[in-house]
């Protein structure tokens, strides 16, 4: 996901305000027992149908996104602020979430980026990839306000400094979680790789992914057999796949990006007769997966951040509240990036709320002392380098859905 978007700006802004006159309205309930969120949405050339007024005091959350792809964390953060709001805010002030697509370009985000500073945000949640995070993250902490990135998994994201922190796992974690589920429960003693050839983003990802699945796997007992290479944007896998088959690994690690990894698991299984496992990493987390992949995904497991169905197989009670008024705002169930931009945004408010002053550097050590968080994912503690220690999932393809098969605690 490293093309560049050349899209106008269109900045969303969502204003978000609870009167006594509305209180009516969210007696609404889902399952009779939880309350309808309400949000109200700005868009150019509309006016909400409910908003502070000129002199109400607010509080800006700037969020940077990108489309079309992730594009859903916007969706899991609008859910977060119209919850806290519904809430009272912050110490009672409404909290106004201003929200702009950066395109997946990191020039771009980082005029957007100097856009909210100078707009007075006093928290940043986002970007969504990790050029845009590194080229926004020294601008958030030269003017210290707290940064809370969305999707981005490389280690180095938090290196601009001690106001960045991250929301999703790293790399590393990844990498460690599907090694230790091949070894442990699928009993795999032999592997492949096929990743794709180091590029300025997706490369990258596949390089370090691949680094940190080898060393774990094999400092947990299993030998690599085999590793092969692929140029972004290729759609013949036939060579490598060939190399693989003749080495007979239990597993065969993809850790790319669609289209890629579901034309390699088709050609792999459906015209080669490979019979090996194949896994995966966060990037297998689209849409389009299924449909272009086909049949042969089937029995096939990936790490992901959030899996939303089985809703039985979800192990807390905010997980499944977050399904549910997910579901009910939006009309379908939450993906992992969805996930990603709700616990951002969570993140970030609970700090404001805790903290004595609504100052940067206070807001700031608040983040850093999230302790036992639980919303989408549970991130049991930051460590010294921002990184959100928490919870994973391993997600299975079975009858042609991708499923939750498996929660990994912090």
């Amino acid at each position: 996901m490293n093309s560049q978007w050349n899209l106008p700006e269109h900045p969303i802004i969502y204003r978000l305000t609870v009167y006594g006159a509305l209180a009516l309205i969210f007696l609404m309930c889902l399952t009779f027992t939880a309350c309808e969120r309400i949000q109200q949405v700005v868009v150019p050339g509309e006016q909400p149908a409910v908003s502070p007024s000129d002199s109400a005091e607010t509080i800006k959350i700037g969020m940077l996104y990108s489309l079309p792809a992730p594009g859903t964390t916007l969706s899991g953060a609008e859910l977060a602020v119209s919850e806290f709001n519904v809430a009272g805010g912050i110490n009672g002030i409404p909290i106004t979430l201003i929200a702009k697509d950066d395109g997946n370009d990191a020039e771009r985000s980082a005029e957007l980026a100097k856009e909210l500073i100078a707009e007075g945000v006093m928290g940043i949640v986002g970007p969504d990839w990790d050029p845009q995070s590194w080229a926004v993250g020294p601008l958030a902490q030269t003017a210290q306000i707290p940064m809370v990135t969305t999707y981005p998994t490389n280690p180095n994201n938090p290196d601009a400094g001690d106001f960045v922190f991250m929301s999703a796992y790293t790399d590393n974690y990844q990498g460690e979680l599907i090694a230790k589920f091949a070894l442990e429960s699928l009993a795999a003693e032999t592997a492949a790789i096929l990743s794709e050839q180091s590029t300025a983003y997706t490369g990258v990802y596949a390089e370090g992914l691949r680094e940190f699945f080898t060393n774990n796997f094999t400092a947990g007992g299993g030998t690599i057999v085999e590793q092969q290479f692929y140029e972004k944007d290729a759609t013949d896998f036939t060579a490598q796949l060939t190399d693989i088959a003749a080495a007979s690994p239990d597993v065969v690690f993809v850790p790319g990006f669609m289209p890629e990894v579901a034309r390699i698991i088709r050609q792999g299984k459906a015209e080669l007769g490979m019979t090996a496992t194949f896994l995966g990493g966060d990037g297998w987390d689209n849409p389009q997966l299924i449909p272009v992949g086909g049949a042969a995904l089937e029995g096939s497991f990936f790490v992901n951040h959030f899996a939303a169905q089985p809703a039985e197989n979800l192990t807390t009670e905010e997980a499944r509240q977050f399904v549910a008024a997910y579901t009910a705002m939006f009309g379908v169930p939450p993906d992992g990036p969805a996930s990603l931009g709700y616990d951002a945004v969570r993140i970030l408010v609970q700090a404001m709320r805790r903290a004595e002053t609504l100052t940067g550097p206070a807001i700031r050590d608040e983040i850093a002392a999230t302790m036992n968080y639980n919303g989408a994912s549970t991130i049991a503690r930051y460590d010294e380098n921002r990184y959100a220690i928490k919870s994973g999932v391993i997600n299975t393809i079975t009858a042609g859905v991708i499923q939750l098969h498996q929660v990994i605690a912090p």
